[in-house]
């Protein structure tokens, strides 16, 4: 499906409603409107046809490429037009002639309501009685049947005025949401052979082209500085607030600002993989994976207005059928619990709330892959740790080379790197790291890396393993049966273990401090590690965690975390042995920068700096959202549970009425915008 701007839709009921028209239609194959965003997803062999078909079902919506977008301003308008409307209805009351007057609140009843008498045509057209324009269209016409002239006019005035408010409300909680989320740079300058710098779209650079980017201006897309050195701005990458240092040579990832000198930087990675683009995307993605709150509002707004009509139609007949008043006072009645009905508090403010949530998770440098992963967050009762790169910092250090028999330590170290030079994980890395210096060159025929147990590879016309003891069992080797402390790199050359490293890790400096608070908070913990028993239990004892497990396959993982794991669970993860547990877990959680590519595809929540303190924050957000929401719902049903009650007992009149619709939406929407703080 391909993505669009859609323009105009202000009322979430308008977007349930087109959605559902246009999945109708055999020429569209797929649609999904997320009116959180303004975004329509359209999958359709006739988008000319589609657009058409939007503008007519929606008066003024129409959809517009994404990266071409812009929303109509017409608020000025507006207001100069609802602003006469107003003053000619005050004037009426100065009017001493009666048929002139009865004819300006005709004329201003007609003028205020058009948007809406069109809209109830079209829900009628449609077979869809229960929106707010065919509820406000029934009642104002059924009061001016009753005599309530002056009223129902009123009512709809108020009406439009109080849609004008909350249409405004809406837009600015959307400008606030994408502020925070408003990552990708809007050109780039690419310096030709010539030296001339000329100014095009990030999406049209190249890998190798160079970039100057100028002292405030976005990163195009991820690099290497070739040019120059400066502090650079990451916060809304990966959450950290301090600026980092780079020079020549450094990597830098779109996004980030530049806040000093000139740099120029040669594009190493397509904006479209790029980390920022790839960040964007998972936002983008996020909005559609809805909450159960937000299923079951919507599942409730259907059945909860027509009930509500129901009702009122029961209170304008049956109490005067029975003796009870008269069918005047009772029509009034019914008419004020109508307008109170329409459930839009409800689905404007919960999908908004929980996507505000999203971004304000995004601006930590936390990445939701969607509504029901930051519920899910809010009933985490468990949660199992990887241990290398994710409880530690996993940048190891060689405390130790053992040999057996004719080879060097430097030897082992060598023929180690034959096998890990080539791969990704911290521990190679670490090995790589370690070795840079030293004189020492690979003639690999093929690389094999063994999730969960280490690496194979065939250098010089030898088989060389480099990995945990499963690795060596698993090629028939018998590896040394002492108990070794730490993390061990046993290294096998022709079926035969010649020595082993061993490595130390340190912790990383949050992860105490986050076990603690995870604690504290009545979350139990976990770690589940390849990695030798004995180091996984000394970091578990330093940390507090009573259960420790190491020397895991990734099978072995997925069923350990599966027999201990709570209602609701999660695991975090870096490796690609995580994978299997990342998918299992109600909430998969990866590391950003030190996690592989599918650590990171296989989560549901990607901490970007791999801070482990923005766990806590994540779960904080989590829980802020949905108390928000629950004071929302509660807040709008009680709101208008009350207003139902009084209009019965005919203490509420319209102008209540209003106040129970529109004002209780403008208020679940202003509470709402509280979670992007």
């Amino acid at each position: 499906m391909k993505k669009y701007k859609i323009i105009n839709l202000d009322c979430p009921n308008c977007a349930q409603s087109l959605q559902k028209n246009l999945q109708k239609q055999d020429f569209i194959q797929d649609v999904m409107i997320d009116f959180s965003t303004s975004t329509i997803f359209l999958d359709t062999q006739d988008l000319e046809r589609a657009k058409k078909l939007i503008g007519e079902l929606e008066e003024g919506v129409e959809i517009q490429e994404w990266d071409q977008a812009h929303q109509s301003s017409s608020t000025l308008s507006e207001v100069i037009f609802l602003g006469i409307l107003l003053a000619s209805f005050a004037l009426s009351f100065f009017i001493s002639i009666p048929i002139l007057a009865q004819f300006m609140l005709y004329t201003i009843y007609i003028v205020a309501g058009f948007p809406v008498f069109k809209g109830a045509y079209k829900r009628l057209k449609n077979k869809q009685f229960f929106d707010e324009n065919f509820l406000m269209f029934f009642a104002t016409i059924a009061a001016f049947f009753i005599g309530a002239d002056f009223e129902a006019v009123a009512v709809m005035l108020f009406f439009r005025i109080g849609e004008f408010f909350e249409n405004l409300a809406v837009r600015k909680s959307r400008k606030n949401i994408q502020s925070l989320i408003d990552l990708s740079p809007s050109y780039a300058w690419k310096k030709q052979e010539n030296g001339e710098l000329v100014k095009i779209f990030p999406k049209d650079l190249q890998v190798g082209d160079i970039v100057v980017v100028k002292s405030g201006e976005k990163i195009p897309s991820d690099g290497i500085i070739t040019q120059g050195q400066s502090e650079l701005e990451e916060k809304m990458i990966n959450g950290e607030p301090l600026p980092r240092f780079c020079k020549v040579g450094d990597h830098v990832f779109g996004g980030s600002i530049n806040l000093l000198g000139v740099l120029e930087i040669q594009i190493t990675t397509p904006y479209d993989k790029s980390g920022i683009s790839q960040i964007i995307s998972l936002i983008d993605q996020a909005s559609m994976q809805k909450s159960q709150s937000e299923r079951r509002i919507t599942e409730f707004s259907k059945v909860y207005t027509p009930c509500v009509f129901a009702i009122a139609l029961m209170i304008a007949i049956l109490p005067p059928l029975f003796g009870y008043g008269s069918f005047h006072d009772w029509i009034y009645r019914a008419l004020v619990i109508l307008m109170v009905s329409c459930p839009c508090a409800l689905v404007l403010s919960v999908p908004l709330g929980y996507f505000g949530g999203i971004g304000g998770a995004s601006k930590h440098g936390i990445l939701i892959k969607g509504s029901n992963y930051l519920e899910a967050l809010n009933q985490i009762k468990f949660i199992a740790f990887d241990k290398t790169g994710t409880l530690t910092q996993g940048e190891f250090e060689i405390s130790q080379i053992v040999s057996f028999g004719k080879y060097t330590q430097e030897e082992i170290l060598r023929i180690a790197m034959c096998a890990e030079h080539l791969s990704s994980h911290p521990i190679a890395r670490s090995l790589q790291k370690s070795t840079q210096n030293l004189p020492i060159t690979h003639h690999p025929i093929s690389h094999d890396q063994i999730a969960g147990k280490g690496m194979s590879a065939n250098c010089c016309n030898q088989r060389v393993l480099a990995g945990n003891k499963a690795l060596l069992e698993s090629f028939g080797i018998t590896p040394p049966q002492e108990e070794i402390k730490g993390t061990v790199i046993y290294v096998a050359l022709q079926e035969e273990c010649i020595g082993y490293i061993i490595l130390k890790d340190a912790l990383k400096k949050n992860a105490k401090d986050c076990i603690q608070k995870l604690h504290h908070m009545g979350i139990e913990t976990m770690i589940l590690s390849g990695d030798q028993t004995s180091s996984v239990e000394e970091v578990a004892q330093e940390l507090g965690i009573k259960k420790a497990y190491g020397g895991l396959l990734p099978q072995e993982k997925l069923e350990t975390f599966q027999k201990y794991r709570k209602e609701k669970s999660a695991f975090i993860g870096d490796g690609i042995n995580d994978a299997p547990v990342l998918s299992s877990a109600d909430v998969g959680i990866s590391m950003g920068i030190g996690g592989s590519d599918l650590s990171k595809e296989s989560s549901d929540v990607v901490l970007a700096n791999d801070d482990l303190s923005k766990l806590i924050t994540a779960l904080n957000i989590a829980k802020k959202t949905k108390t928000i929401t629950i004071q929302n719902i509660i807040f709008a049903l009680g709101v208008k549970g009350i207003f139902i009650v009084l209009g019965i007992f005919g203490f509420a009149g319209m102008w209540e009425a209003v106040f129970g619709d529109v004002g209780v939406s403008l208020l679940a929407l202003a509470n709402a915008s509280r979670i992007l703080k």
